[in-house]
This record gives structure tokens, sequence and C-alpha cells, in this order.
């Protein structure tokens, strides 16, 4: 009775690009693209000279990597590769293409060290239509991890021995719910037991078992700190604990149903600890310094604008004018008025947005690099929410600037007062001085940036702040911008955790580990520490270096620094509650892996799990009830979820009109409703029922439309019928479907279609939705 037969499964592919024979680099003799020449090193009027010829960086590009039949040499070119502290060296860079007429289906590309011939990176990635991903993943984590650890032993055997694997990525691992997923392999570079994280190799494994991508970096001449005796692991949890510095912080979930309201939350600023000492180390500061903690004046200093004037252009050019004190010999080019409405909350803002330039200058397009200046004037208000100017200078010469830190501040703070009087009892000058810029930094900056966040009796105001800019040339004011909201804060602070239960709950989501970090202020590249070590774990930064711009010598120092041990989508912690909720929806969330007491010894148990993994069943009392029956809001989560990859926290805003009558946006299951309406899932009508039960010909139902083949069922004549019950069918093809797919299965050769769905017959029923779907789907997979 099966309208489908199963496709056979494809040979794992786990060792194609360390076993694919010599032969298949086909076309090797296409004329290559002309070598660029290196340009010159910092600091020096030396050519970097590359020891590695042309052949040989393909012979070396050669053994490490079996190219895939079909993939003919493209081009390769000769570059000077810049790392993030100044040290340079010269790498070919070679690409291979696979092309079927002007079609093309496939990329590959190889770095090799022009003075070594080492493999720095490689990446491929194939459009093959014929190349289809299958589900689940042929490979799981372990088997990546062993593909990866083959691959290194292969092109980098003298580092492997070197190494020790980063378990964070694996730590956050959730089965996926689709065949286009790529696991992320990180190794870490270790001394003497201790790894360096911002060296290392990752190395990328598509679910069928292939490399798609290897990145190497190396530091050859760091001093790594020897001979100390780091504090014991039970001290140092309570000295993270001692030193935690945590502040309260309002945060609106943008992303949220229905109205926006803001939520308290305790946030934790990143730190290490001197492994020898327990002091903290290179603490990271916030761009332009950190949060102060008193106000610019105990009260306001007066009212905010009312919200009625109306400028016209000339008007919002004036009151411009007045502030901004613009030189003589500039002229008003441009002006634009801009006018919207917010959705969610009907009000409607308006402004105009001005610039000049100076009257020499008539071509302003082609003049935009001169001197000018632009601003943003609300024309309700008054206000002027934004203001730059620009004025070009030499910027291969120092800046010798002629204005104190201190004096800037003052500048600063008096246009603050000025121009926000309705604000200055929550505006808090971020604390920082002259002290904090290195001199080679000065010899650069041609402003001081001076920045205030609001914060309301005691709470910050997340991504409220107002920043103005002093030329440290002439004094004057070059850049405003504030950002204060109209969100309706609390006037007082609430009541919240004790912040010993705040720091245990945030502490507990974070491993505490002994690595080694560059001693370099906290800074690597102008990155900080520990942004760097995330960016470089992710692949977002390239190779770093030991040594500075300036030639000095780097060193390592050991520390202990706080891991996460998840990584999620964005959280905050509710500082009233003490529950985990998504940043962007302010949903409640479960951190740990989701566990139940009642599925261990459950038929469903792996597919019970995969979706609670992704929390799209619902636990009540630590149960998730597997026989229960299964609401018809939770099957649509269920099923949204699934089809988003599973991804949650799907959005629309006030403006979306409810489709049900019964499932407003203040309904858990709005979202989800209304996106399953959107994917052609669910018909708009009267009323949805989210918290009734369904029957099996109901999910049938679903499932078909989720495979996009609701429209063939309509064709009753095309399906094998020798189903006993199909008289109790709507739709004869719609039970045909899902029986030929092994999606869902006869009992006695009946449908059964009135008999009702429970949790784990959903949730099975899903995971083999999945598998098919990924059969039965035209796309290629992403990655080789």
């Amino acid at each position: 009775m099966k309208i489908v037969k199963q496709a056979g499964t494809l040979v794992l592919a786990s060792t194609l690009l360390l076993t694919a024979a010599p032969g298949v680099w086909a076309n090797e003799a296409v004329e290559s693209k002309a070598i660029s020449s290196l340009p010159v090193a910092p600091g020096g009027d030396k050519m970097l000279d590359a020891k590695i010829t042309k052949e040989q960086a393909l012979e070396r590009a050669k053994s490490y990597i079996a190219l895939p039949d079909g993939f003919t040499l493209q081009s390769i070119s000769l570059n000077a590769y810049y790392s993030m502290s100044g040290q340079n060296f010269p790498t070919w860079n070679i690409s291979y293409v696979r092309k079927v007429k002007d079609q093309t289906y496939g990329n590959l590309n190889v770095s090799i060290h022009g003075l070594d011939g080492s493999l720095t990176s490689f990446s491929m990635n194939d459009n093959d239509p014929a190349h289809k991903v299958s589900y689940p993943p042929k490979v799981d984590f372990k088997a990546a991890k062993e593909v990866a650890s083959a691959f290194i032993a292969k092109v980098n055997p003298e580092k492997q021995k070197e190494l020790v694997y980063n378990d964070a990525e694996e730590k956050a691992f959730r089965t996926p719910l689709n065949g286009n997923y790529v696991y992320n392999v990180r190794y870490d570079r270790s001394v003497g037991g201790v790894p360096f994280g911002m060296n290392g190799i990752n190395v990328s494994v598509n679910g069928d078992g292939v490399v798609t991508s290897y990145n190497y970096n190396w530091l050859n001449d760091v001093t790594f700190q020897t001979n100390v005796t780091p504090i014991a692991a039970e001290k140092v949890a309570q000295l993270f604990h001692d030193k935690a510095d945590l502040s309260l912080q309002y945060q609106i979930p943008y992303g949220a149903k229905g109205k926006k309201l803001p939520i308290i939350s305790y946030m934790l600023a990143p730190f290490s600890l001197n492994a020898q000492t327990g002091e903290i180390w290179s603490p990271v500061k916030a761009m332009g310094g950190t949060q102060g903690t008193k106000p610019l004046t105990d009260k306001p200093l007066g009212t905010a604008p009312a919200a009625n004037l109306d400028l016209t252009k000339d008007e919002a050019v004036k009151k411009a004018a007045s502030v901004l004190n613009l030189p003589e010999d500039f002229i008003l080019r441009d002006a634009s008025y801009n006018e919207g409405t917010n959705p969610e909350t009907g009000e409607t803002s308006s402004n105009w947005n001005l610039s000049w330039t100076v009257k020499a200058e008539k071509d302003f397009v082609s003049k935009v690099a001169g001197r000018g200046a632009w601003a943003n004037v609300n024309s309700k208000t008054g206000e002027i929410t934004n203001f730059n100017s620009y004025i070009p200078y030499d910027s291969d010469k120092d800046i010798e600037g002629k204005i104190a830190y201190e004096t800037a501040v003052t500048t600063a703070v008096d246009f603050v007062k000025k121009q926000l009087p309705a604000y200055t009892d929550q505006l808090v000058l971020r604390v920082q001085s002259a002290k904090d810029f290195t001199t080679e930094q000065l010899k650069k900056q041609r402003n001081w940036d001076i920045y205030f966040n609001r914060v309301i009796d005691g709470v910050a105001a997340n991504n409220e702040d107002v920043s103005v800019s002093i030329d440290r040339v002439t004094g004057q004011i070059t850049n405003y911008y504030f950002s204060i909201s109209s969100m309706a804060y609390p006037k007082q602070k609430p009541e919240v955790l004790a912040i010993e239960k705040a720091k245990d709950l945030w502490l507990g989501q974070f491993d505490i580990k002994l690595n080694y970090v560059l001693e370099d202020n906290g800074y690597v590249g102008g990155i900080p520490i520990e942004k760097y070590r995330v960016m470089l774990a992710a692949g977002e930064v390239p190779p770093s270096a030991s040594v500075n711009a300036a030639g000095e010598k780097k060193t390592a120092k050991l520390v202990y620094s706080l891991i996460p041990k998840f990584n999620r989508d964005a959280y905050l912690l509710d500082a009233q509650t003490g529950v985990w909720r998504n940043s962007q929806t302010g949903e409640t969330i479960s951190l740990d892996k989701v566990t139940v007491s009642d599925i261990d010894k459950h038929w469903a148990k792996n597919e019970l799990q995969l979706m609670l993994d992704y929390q799209a069943l619902d636990v009540k009392d630590g149960k998730v009830s597997p026989d229960q029956l299964i609401k018809r809001g939770e099957l649509v989560k269920m099923m949204v979820i699934a089809m988003n990859g599973g991804s949650g926290g799907i959005y629309y805003g006030a403006e979306r009109k409810a489709s049900f009558a019964d499932v407003s946006n203040a309904s858990p299951y709005f979202a989800y409703v209304e996106n399953a309406v959107d994917r052609g899932l669910l018909e708009a009508g009267a009323e949805f029922n989210p918290e009734a039960t369904l029957s099996r010909e109901e999910m049938a139902q679903m499932i078909v439309k989720g495979l996009g083949y609701n429209s063939l069922t309509k064709f009753d004549g095309v399906f094998n019928q020798q189903i006993a019950d199909a008289a109790k069918l709507k739709q004869v093809g719609v039970a045909a479907i899902v029986v030929g797919l092994d999606i869902m299965s006869l009992t006695d050769g009946k449908f059964a279609p009135e008999k009702e769905v429970t949790k784990a017959q959903a949730a099975s029923a899903f995971f083999r939705f999945l598998q098919k779907r990924a059969e039965l789907q035209d796309q290629p997979r992403n990655y080789y």
C-alpha cells in the first residue's frame, strides 16, 4: 500500500577528501591568473618574498586536499596576509571551481603559507542539485570529531600532539532538525596540558561526514608563563563569586507578543582571574569606559518638550543652526522630511534630515568626503537627535591634541544639560580618563568621545545612551547622538533577588577553566580578550601573531576564565523571579538540557527528547506525559519549530491581525499559529480551539501540507486505496501519502482517522516527517 519506495541510503563519504585518487585533479594545467605583487611590509620597504613557488604551492595543495571530480583550477594569487597584531607573511590563495556548462556547482579554496608551505585554510561548498541532504545526518558529533581528527593527522600531524579538544560546541549541541548541518570541531593549542585558545585549529564536518573547512592559526614566538602554581579550583570558584560584578539592567524584549514591557535583569560582566594571585585579570571595559554611579543632577533640570511643533523645513534648519554653531561658509544642501507610524503603539514620529557643505563645493555627491555636516531634527519636539560634522585632515600625520580630556568632559556635560534637561537625573557619565588611551592611539585619535548611560533609580536602560564627540584640536562638538526611548520604565527599582543568589545563578552557567591568554592589557588587535576568544572559536577572526605592530614580543599568562556552558540564543536573568528568559521574546527558557522523568523506558524516548531539546513540548512538574493527548496548539507549535529547523521565538507584532478569534496575540500559541497560517498549514477561520485535542487525520493533513503535497490529495484516483476504513476519510490521498511515506502507519489495515493523537505519536510522526522531507526535497545540500 506504499506509494513511494524508500530510497537507498548513500554510501558514507566521511573519508572522501582523504582517499580520493590523485587523478581527480583534472585540468590542472589551466592557466592561472596573474600573481599579484606583494605590498610593502609595515615599517619597512622590503617586499615580502615567498619561499614557496607557485608550482610548489599547487603540489602542496594536492597533497593536502583530494579534489573531487569535476573541479578545475580557476585562479592562484600570491598576497601578503596581515594579522591583527601586525605580523605579515605571504600566502598562496588557490581557487577551484566545478562548472557544468555555465552553471557553477561548487567552489573550493585553499591557502598555502608562502614561507613554510603549510595549509592555513581550506573551504569547499557544493551547489549540485543532485547531491541532496539526508536526515538524520549520517554522522553524529562523535563521528564528526573522528573525521576532523583524521584530517588534522593528514594535513598537520606535527601540531596534532600539541592540541586539546575544545568541547564548548559539543556541550551546546542539539540533534539537528535538518540535513544541512555542519559540525564545528575546535582544537585549542595546548601548552603543558593548558589550552591557549588564541591558537588552534577549526575543522567543519557536514552531516555526510565530509570536511568542508579548515582554519589553522599558530603563534611561533610566544613566551608562556611557567613555574606557576595555580590557585586550587575550589578556592577559585569562591574568588569568582566574590569578585563577580553584577549590575541591574532593563531590557526590552522587542520580539515579545503584544505590548512590550521592560524586564529588569541581572547582568554579569565577563572577567578572568590571575591564576597565581586570584586578582582580576585585564577586566574588559565597555566602549568609552565603565558606567559611573551618580547622575548628572539629583533632579531633572527641566521637562521634556511637548510633541506639538510640526516644524517646517526653515524652522528645523533654524533650530539646528542655533544649536550646532555651523561655520559661516556652510550652506544647506539637502533637507528631507520623514514620517512613520509605529504599528504596535500607533505613535507617529517625524523628523527632518538636513545636510550642509561648504559653498565652494558645488557637487555635493562627489565632495561627500570633504567638509560637511548632517543633522536630524525631531519635527514634533524640536529636539536634535543626531548631529555629525566632518573636517578632513591628513591621516598620515599625527594628531597634536590641544584639548585635555577633562576639558572635553566638561564641554560635553554642559551641552547635554542644555539639550536634555528632562533626563539629567537619569544620565550617568561613563568613567574614563586620558590614561585609558595609549600614546599610539592618541596620535591617530581626532576626537574625545564622551558617553552617558541612561540609569533609572540605579537600573540601567539597555541601549539607551547619549554620546558627544569633542575635537581634540579645536574643542568643537563634532558629533552628538542620543537614543532615549519613550518606554514607560518604573520610576523606582522593583524588588529583586538578593545579589548573592543572582551570582549563584549566573556563575552556574559557566565552567571555570585554566588557560593561557596574551598579556596585552586585555586586548588583541583592539578586541577585548574575552570577545576575541569567542570570535576565534567561531572562526570569525584570522590567525593572530605573537608580536604587535611595534615588534614587541608577546607573553602568555595563566588565568582562570569563565567559559559559557551553553552556546544558545541571547538570554537574560529575570532579576525579580530568577528565571531565564529569551532576550528577544521574553519567553521563559531552560538553559540546561531538558530532562523529564517519564520517558526513559518509553518506545518514543528519542523522538520525544528531540522535541524537548527544542522546547517544542511543554513540561510540567518534571514530566512531559508522553501518552497524554496532544493539544492542537501544542501540535502546531511542534510542527512550526520542526519546520523552522528548531528556531523558536517567532515574532509577529501588534499589527498582525489574529487569524483566529480564540488565538489573540496574548496567547502563547499566537506566533506559531500565525506562522502556520503563513506556511499554508492552517487556513484562517473563526476559531482554532488551541486547547482541544485533534485526530490522526487532522495531523496527517498538516504533515501533507508541510511536505507541499496538499494539491495532490485532490486527485483520489492516483492513490492506492487499499485502506480498510477509507470511507471514514475526508481525503483518501492524505492518508495514502503519510502511510506510503512511512510517516504514519495502519493498524489491521485501518488508518483510524478519528482516533486522537498522543504527544509521543506526534513526536514520532514529526521525526519521520523530517526524514522524508529531506529525501523528497529538491534543494541541494549547502556544503560538501
